[in-house]
C-alpha cells in the first residue's frame, strides 16, 4: 500500500483499550529512537500501563545529541546529559520510575541497521526487555534512526519470541502535510498492508502525555538559544501526536 493509504487504514482501525490492546497481562518495552519518540508516540500506552502496575520499561537507543549541531552552548557531551534528564522527567510525568528507564547511547544519527551491529544491538535489547511485548517506532517513518528501530525491534522480538508492535511517529507526515514544514521532502513509500492492529484510548492518560511532551524542552525551543535553525518539534506536529488515541499495529511475519 502507499503510505498514505496505509496510515488513513492506521486511522480507522477499532479503538480499544489497554486490556484489548495487551490481552495477555503482559507489560512493555518501549524503543524509542531518540529522547522524546516515547512521549510523543507512546505516551499514552506507558502511562496507562504504570497506572496499572504492569511492567512499563523505555530504552532510548541513541544519545540524542545531534538535534542542535551548531549550538556552542550545548555542545554534544551537554546535550546528552539534558536530553537524558528530560526523558527521566518525562518518564516521570507517566508514572515510569527512573529504574525503568535505559539509555544505550549509540550516536544519533548511527543506530545500528544491518550487520553484527544489528545482531548485537537486538540483544542487548532483548536482554533489557525481558519477557515484554516490545514497542518499537514503525520503519516507515521516513528517518533512519527510527527505521533501526524498526529492524532492531524485529531481531530482538524474533530472537526472544516476543511480540513486537509498531507505532508511528513521522509516519503521519504523509497524511498530514502540514507536519512537514522545515523537514524537507519526502521519499516516496510503501507499506505492507492493511495494517493489522488497534487504536489505543489515550484520553484518560492525555493530560499526562502532554506533560512528558512538554519535560523536552529542548525539542520544544525553549533552552537553546544560540542555534534558531535548528529542529523543533512544530505546532503541527504536536497537534497530530497529542491526539487521544495512538496506534500500534502488529509487526508482520
Amino acid at each position: 500500500m502507499k503510505a498514505d493509504a496505509y496510515l488513513r487504514a492506521v486511522e480507522a482501525l477499532p479503538l480499544g483499550g489497554l486490556d484489548a490492546l495487551l490481552p495477555d497481562g503482559s507489560g512493555i518495552t518501549v524503543l524509542a529512537p531518540h529522547p522524546d519518540d516515547e512521549s510523543l508516540g507512546c505516551g499514552g500506552l506507558l502511562a496507562l500501563a504504570a497506572a496499572a502496575g504492569r511492567p512499563a520499561r523505555i530504552l532510548v537507543l541513541s544519545d540524542g545529541a545531534g538535534s542542535h549541531p551548531h549550538s556552542r552552548l550545548f555542545p554534544a557531551p551537554r546535550l546528552r546529559d539534558l536530553r537524558r534528564q528530560e526523558a527521566l522527567d518525562a518518564a516521570a510525568a507517566l508514572g515510569v520510575a527512573p529504574d525503568d528507564v535505559g539509555f544505550l547511547d549509540w550516536p544519533d544519527g548511527d543506530v545500528p541497521a544491518g550487520g553484527q551491529r544489528l545482531e548485537d544491538a537486538s540483544r542487548a535489547v532483548l536482554d533489557a526487555a525481558g519477557q515484554t511485548t516490545l514497542v518499537a517506532t514503525l520503519g516507515l517513518d521516513p528517518h533512519k534512526d527510527h527505521e533501526a528501530c524498526w529492524a532492531i525491534g524485529r531481531r530482538a522480538a524474533a530472537l526472544g519470541g516476543l511480540r513486537l508492535l509498531g507505532y508511528p511517529v513521522w509516519s503521519w507526515r504523509y497524511l498530514y502535510p502540514e507536519m512537514n514544514e522545515g523537514l524537507g521532502p519526502l521519499p516516496a513509500a510503501e507499506w505492507a498492508g492493511p495494517p493489522q492492529g488497534m487504536r489505543l484510548d489515550v484520553a484518560a492518560m492525555l493530560p499526562r502525555k502532554q506533560r512528558a511532551v512538554a519535560s523536552h524542552r529542548s525539542q520544544l525551543g525553549q533552552v537553546i538559544g544560540d542555534a534558531p535553525s535548528a529542529f523543533a518539534l512544530s505546532p503541527a506536529v504536536l497537534a497530530v501526536l497529542q491526539r487521544p488515541f495512538e496506534a500500534y499495529v502488529e509487526a508482520a511475519a
